[in-house]
């Protein structure tokens, strides 16, 4: 089978990683696999052994040593959408499936004539209510432009459950963002709680407010204030602009094999989004899979068993949460990690790849 992927730019979201996991497995599977991304575009930040394919405004195929250097500040999404219209038209024909991935994606795709070629949209967030946070008028086109991507003519899985028959998506079956669980592994030792020691909390730091890093930091301050053994770790940094505190720390780790070992460094992780509850997030499986505690507004497979389930903006709430975990007998703590460890099985890259091709292989035949 020969899959295309169009892309605009290569970037570092939870999305991108699991587009290049997938590609690589199905390559491994003996499958052909692009990529077809703007030719400005940097490489991918997650590996890939996908090939990777570079257009231009025209839609022409060139090197990337021969495309203009960076993006213009304006103009980029209007050359981009043409660009690759053009490029898919020129040869989508030539493959089996052409996946959209992003609403921006879906449009182009949905437009360009490609023959036989089957279409199909892996759904992986409800868009329009990420984007009613963008301000002005550029938030109200964004929100209208990704809402018509729900309807137009391609074939669509989801990411979670949560968006069978959400709103206007129209997906009828969902398969989950995958994990490579021998890194992503459970650590050795259960975190300990003991009297006088040292508890880190863990949270990956996201500048968008649906994130709820601001609630993190909260909570944070309201244990901070009266125990001097809490310390906030938090990933990758953007924070508030002027937000700093004494027991908080800020790392960047440098690859999967370094986010994993973060995982398993600190105590509890926290990941407080406040929208789309029921869909997946990568640090809620990462640290679910690596044996970290994990307190969490919702996402999947995140449960009252495996997990401390808090309501949304609720600091005081994460708080509790925290001491919770840290009054927990071993036992009883290392009952929540394994019903996670347990809840995380289905998620490995092996299965998702293969049952996503899976729905590939059959519903391009029609069945």
């Amino acid at each position: 089978m020969k899959i295309l992927i169009p892309v605009a730019t290569f970037e570092r979201g939870g999305g991108f990683r699991v587009l290049a996991e997938l590609a690589s497995r199905w390559v491994d599977a003996g499958h052909s696999v692009d990529f077809l991304v703007d030719a400005r575009s940097a490489d991918p930040y997650f590996p890939t052994d996908a090939n990777i394919i570079r257009f231009d405004k025209n839609g022409n195929t060139v090197d990337q040593g021969s495309a203009q250097k960076g993006f213009k500040k304006s103009g980029n999404g209007a050359e981009i959408f043409i660009g690759m219209f053009r490029a898919v038209r020129k040869s989508g024909a030539e493959y089996d499936v052409i996946l959209a991935n992003h609403s921006f994606t879906a449009l182009p795709i949905a437009l360009a004539g490609t023959g036989a070629a089957k279409k199909w949209y892996y759904v992986q967030a409800y868009e329009p209510e990420y984007y009613s946070f963008t301000p002005g008028w550029r938030g109200r086109v964004l929100q209208a432009y990704s809402a018509l991507s729900y309807l137009l003519p391609l074939r669509q899985v989801a990411n979670a459950p949560i968006y069978i028959g959400y709103r206007g998506i129209r997906a009828d079956v969902w398969i989950p963002p995958g994990l490579d669980l021998d890194l992503f592994k459970r650590r050795e030792i259960e975190p300990s709680f003991l009297e006088g020691k040292t508890i880190v909390i863990g949270t990956i730091g996201r500048h968008e407010k649906t994130k709820g890093t601001v609630d993190v930091l909260k909570a944070f301050e309201i244990l901070a204030a009266d125990n001097s053994f809490i310390r906030l770790r938090v990933a990758f940094g953007n924070l508030p602009e002027g937000w700093s505190h004494p027991q908080a720390e800020i790392v960047y780790p440098d690859g999967d094999t370094a986010l994993a070992e973060y995982y398993r460094e600190v105590d509890i992780l926290v990941a407080a989004g406040t929208v789309q509850h029921g869909a997946c997030h990568y640090p809620v499986l990462e640290a679910m899979a690596s044996g970290t505690p994990v307190i969490t507004t919702g996402y999947l497979p995140a449960d009252s068993s495996n997990s401390w389930i808090v309501p949304v903006n609720n600091p005081e709430a994460i708080a509790n949460a925290v001491r919770s975990i840290a009054a927990q007998t071993p036992v009883a703590l290392k009952a929540t990690l394994d019903a996670a460890e347990s809840a995380i099985g289905p998620f490995g890259w092996t299965s998702v790849a293969a049952d996503f091709l899976n729905l590939l292989t059959v519903r391009n035949c029609g069945k």
